[in-house]
């Protein structure tokens, strides 16, 4: 004899006022306060949260005279699902800003990883990727400058150079023609000569210095991992936002090493530098990724 399943309204409404109870306790506002059922209750939730990001993004779009420009509904469906999600208030002002920089004729930004990448991470992780980021256009702001005020100095310091090498040039062959037949005329040659070549080698000085600076404004930034947890670095690492780097080092000891040359009668005495590598370490660190800088940036309004 098949027995029937009871689904008396006894039933289904015990099983639903448990169902509504745990819900009241998972979500804002509570089930009793919308009046609608079960399953509209949670709509209207995530509706509600939809429009809020809408509206922020809409006063964002005035407040900045930003002109919005029409997005795919494959880029904008996704940003209003996951937003609808959100309860943290400062990650529901993020995404209206995402929103915001997406339809800003202005921009390029229709990288559709970017909502998915939001929906991932929690406010502490945002808060921290965003110190980063900002620390990184101050850090970059600074050495921008520095490197202009040290380029605008290049021409006098090159023509100072050039300057300097001629008067050697000069000495040298005063010397070369008076004083040949002098003891020691040799050794004062030698000077001069080494001198002008520490000179001439200056312009490539120059050329390194600018490079360091270079490399510097674009290295990227570290990251603070003790401000993190494992699971939260863990989570960054996957998202693609951060990654780990190793840089390689080596203690060096350089010895100096006296050698004889064929000017020995001068009484020169010159040496030979060798660097010695004697042991190899490593910095290790997490940095932000360019996915990193430009998911923050992205979630910025442009000031």
């Amino acid at each position: 004899m098949t027995k029937k399943i009871d689904i008396t309204s006894t039933t289904v409404e015990k099983g639903l006022d448990l169902a509504k109870d745990f819900l009241d306790k998972l979500i804002i506002p509570s089930v009793e306060e919308t009046g609608l059922l079960l399953k509209d209750k949670v709509t209207f939730w995530k509706f509600k949260n939809q429009v809020r990001t809408l509206n922020k993004a809409k006063a964002f779009c005035e407040k900045n005279n930003v002109s919005p420009k029409t997005i795919s509904l494959k880029l904008l469906c996704p940003l209003l699902d996951y937003s609808a999600l959100e309860e943290n208030e400062e990650l529901q002002d993020k995404w209206a800003i995402l929103l915001t920089n997406m339809v800003d004729s202005t921009q390029n930004i229709e990288n559709h990883v970017f909502p998915y990448i939001l929906s991932q991470i929690s406010s502490t992780e945002f808060s921290l990727l965003e110190n980063v980021y900002d620390d990184k256009v101050i850090r970059q702001e600074k050495l921008k400058n520095e490197l202009s005020e040290f380029e605008k100095g290049i021409p006098h310091v090159l023509e100072k150079i050039k300057k300097e090498v001629a008067k050697l040039e000069g000495k040298i062959e005063i010397l070369r023609e008076q004083h040949k037949n002098k003891q020691g005329w040799i050794r004062d040659v030698w000077k001069l000569e080494r001198e002008k070549t520490k000179l001439e080698n200056e312009p490539k000085t120059i050329e390194r210095m600018k490079n360091q600076f270079k490399h510097k404004i674009s290295e990227p930034q570290t990251i603070p991992e003790e401000e993190l947890k494992e699971f939260e670095i863990s989570n960054l690492i996957r998202l693609g936002l951060i990654r780990f780097v190793q840089k390689p080092y080596a203690h060096s000891q350089t010895l100096e090493i006296p050698y004889e040359n064929d000017l020995e009668y001068s009484g020169l005495k010159t040496y030979t530098n060798i660097d010695l590598n004697i042991e190899i370490d490593s910095e290790e660190e997490y940095v932000q990724t360019e996915l990193g800088e430009l998911f923050i940036k992205a979630c910025k309004l442009n000031e």
